[in-house]
């Protein structure tokens, strides 16, 4: 009876090797994960200005610096943020489209028998184009708000900008 333990035990630790060995003699060249460098580093670079936004809106809360440090300080960082996040918008259109396809495929893979499911024939929407900046008001005739940023229709239950992220004014 010892001598069938020992079978499976060994049986177990071969197979548990060969699994683990098994990458490293398959023929063909190693999967590559490929990413958009640019876009995960500015990323990257956006949440850690943003963290450094937190700390020095915390540390002049606390009163370890004096009001006219945290200004300068607070209007370079956010300078920076804002710079950050053009640049994640202008690698945008080149993301939009790659999502488009991405679900495209969704689609073609989801389909049973030739036909598409109906949750997976929704379309992606890619982000408006900024409009030019115009002094709006917020609630016209009809109900109908703008944002008073940059005048893009908004609908009746945001709170904020869907463009531009601007809070809105509550009708």
């Amino acid at each position: 009876m010892l001598w069938v333990a020992i079978a499976v035990a060994v049986l177990i630790a071969v197979a548990a090797l060969a699994a683990v060995l098994w990458p490293l003699f398959r023929p063909g060249p190693a999967p590559v994960l490929v990413e958009d460098d640019r876009l995960t580093a500015l990323l990257q670079r956006k949440d850690a200005t943003m963290v450094a936004i937190k700390d020095l809106e915390f540390d002049y809360r606390v009163g370890k610096l004096d009001s006219e440090d945290f200004e300068k300080y607070d209007q370079r960082l956010r300078r920076q943020a804002m710079s950050i996040m053009t640049q994640i918008d202008q690698l945008g259109p080149e993301n939009a489209q790659l999502d488009v396809t991405i679900e495209q495929e969704i689609v073609q893979r989801r389909k049973v028998n030739g036909v598409a499911p109906a949750a997976a024939t929704v379309k992606v929407a890619s982000r408006p184009a900024p409009a030019p900046k115009q002094a709006a008001p917020v609630a016209a005739q009809g109900g109908q708000r703008y944002c008073t940023n940059c005048g893009v229709p908004a609908d009746a239950t945001h709170k904020f900008c869907a463009n531009c992220g601007a809070a809105i004014a509550p009708a």
